[in-house]
């Protein structure tokens, strides 16, 4: 059998090693942990194609089984081309290591934050399983995740995918960091932080659906809820994310009892017309 034919090449900028050959298309996946793939953008991409061609090539890694390998950019170039019975793709092959801090360049259009969360938290979980050692301030887990608060989202989603993550937001990024410690016992502690997120969302649908009962109603009454309930809302210094949510917990049960409490705060104040 003839040996595959590649080309060797390094980038200019930080001399990686990349590796430009054709692979059989049923010898690429897609990563596990991609966005679900928008069948608009597979079918412009299909229109695409069938005018001038397959030219950009799909970026991969390779896998423990022989001669698969892991698409980590094109998923949409590749479902398009399965569709067009394309037998054989260019791909240009990255080192290994360089896998997971390439994972934002598998994103063709900008994740919402409930993306985002879903795929921190898959990319947590590798690390977890294959390096459990790690600490989870390791500046490779950091470039690889950006923010820390996205593995506490990621798991709450897990549990109750209406949460309204952007509503927090803006107080996690103020509390939710990453941790001095080994995954294993980091992700114990995100998933006692992701229980106080689901409490503090569960008290806010309760406390917007009183109020909504009431004839009092608007578009931005969950964000405009939290700001109420946050202690720290005009505090710039990064504060304890349990010290914070237990007062907004605490807050927000109030409110449940009385939601009366907020409205002049939440809707008069703000100009809202009702």
């Amino acid at each position: 059998m003839p040996r595959e034919k590649q080309l060797k090449i390094k980038d200019p900028y930080k001399g990686n090693e990349l590796i430009i050959k054709m692979v059989p298309i049923e010898n690429l996946e897609v990563i596990s942990h991609q966005r679900k793939p928008s069948q608009y953008h597979v079918k412009h991409l299909i229109n695409s194609m069938e005018r001038i061609g397959f030219l950009v090539p799909v970026i991969v890694v390779s896998t423990k089984e022989k001669d698969k390998y892991m698409i980590i950019d094109g998923q949409h170039r590749f479902l398009a081309a399965k569709e067009l019975g394309i037998r054989e793709l260019p791909v240009i092959q990255v080192p290994e290591r360089l896998a997971q801090l390439m994972m934002n360049f598998n994103i063709e259009k900008e994740l919402n934050i409930r993306e985002k969360a879903y795929v921190a938290l898959a990319v947590y979980r590798e690390y977890l399983q294959e390096r459990p050692e790690m600490i989870e301030s390791d500046p490779e887990l950091v470039d690889s995740i950006e923010q820390a608060y996205y593995v506490t989202l990621g798991i709450a989603y897990e549990k109750a995918e209406k949460l309204s993550g952007s509503s927090f937001e803006s107080i996690l990024k103020k509390c939710d960091f990453f941790l001095d410690l080994k995954l294993p016992e980091a992700l114990e502690v995100r998933q006692k932080r992701a229980e106080k997120v689901l409490i503090a969302n569960s008290l806010v649908r309760d406390i917007a659906q009183k109020i909504k009962e009431m004839g009092k109603w608007h578009p931005y009454l969950y964000a405009q809820i939290i700001s109420w309930a946050n202690p720290y809302k005009r505090k710039r210094l990064p504060t304890e994310f349990d010290d914070l949510f237990d007062e907004i917990i605490n807050n927000l049960q109030k409110a449940a009892e009385d939601p009366n409490m907020i409205l002049s705060e939440v809707i008069e104040e703000e100009g809202f017309e009702i």
